[in-house]
Parts: structure tokens; C-alpha cells; sequence
């Protein structure tokens, strides 16, 4: 008998991991692809390019500049919320975003300065 009780949690705990990992995936799926986005600071905006993509099954991203596509460090996506570093002018700065339907909407900051950034889906 208690063979089969622990068999059944054991299944039950299989079950709710597979269902988290699957909402997981899907929590961030809907971001994936082209953002074109704006950072700015006292009415002086910077366009640039956010790409996201699933990597083996994790949320990367890729940005495109004036400068190239340079690398982002620190990148995470937990609670619905994108945090990242990406270069500008030979600095780091902290990008964090968070999904409203089609726009995604935060700050930057860095260098002593910081604003407003957002983008729409391309």
C-alpha cells in the first residue's frame, strides 16, 4: 500500500515539474523575434535592435546598433522581466524590460545617466 502512495506522489511531482517547465517555455515564446527599440534621456533618443531567440530551450538575445551586433552580458529573464548589460560608446549599461502585449517598456541606466526605453515588435 504505501508502495503505491509514494508511486502516485512520485508521478504527481513528475507531472507538475513537466507542467512548469512547459509554462515556463511558453511564458517567453511570446517574446521571441525582432524588437526595434528606443533608449532614451532628455529627449535624445537611441535606436537600436533587440533579438530574441530560443536557444536550446533558453531566452537569448542579440542586439543590433550603429556599432555591429555586440554581445549582451548578464542576461535573464525571471518573472516576466528581461534584465541585461549591453555596450555603448566603450561603457556598460543595465537594460531592464518587461513585456506589455506587443511593446516591451523599462529603464537603462549607467555611466551616471539613465531614461526611458521601449520598443515594439517588428
Amino acid at each position: 500500500m504505501a508502495y503505491k502512495a509514494i508511486r502516485r506522489i512520485v508521478l504527481v511531482c513528475v507531472a507538475l515539474i513537466v507542467t512548469t517547465v512547459s509554462a515556463l517555455t511558453q511564458d517567453y515564446k511570446t517574446l521571441l523575434g525582432k524588437w526595434s527599440m528606443t533608449s532614451e534621456t532628455d529627449g535624445d533618443p537611441v535606436a537600436w535592435t533587440l533579438v530574441l531567440k530560443d536557444v536550446d530551450g533558453q531566452l537569448t538575445a542579440v542586439l543590433g546598433t550603429g556599432e555591429g551586433t555586440p554581445a549582451v552580458k548578464d542576461f535573464t529573464y525571471t518573472n516576466g522581466v528581461l534584465k541585461f548589460k549591453v555596450p555603448y560608446e566603450g561603457e556598460y549599461y543595465d537594460i531592464e524590460l518587461k513585456a506589455n502585449g506587443e511593446k516591451l517598456d523599462g529603464k537603462w541606466s549607467g555611466n551616471g545617466n539613465s531614461g526611458k526605453t521601449s520598443g515594439t515588435k517588428s
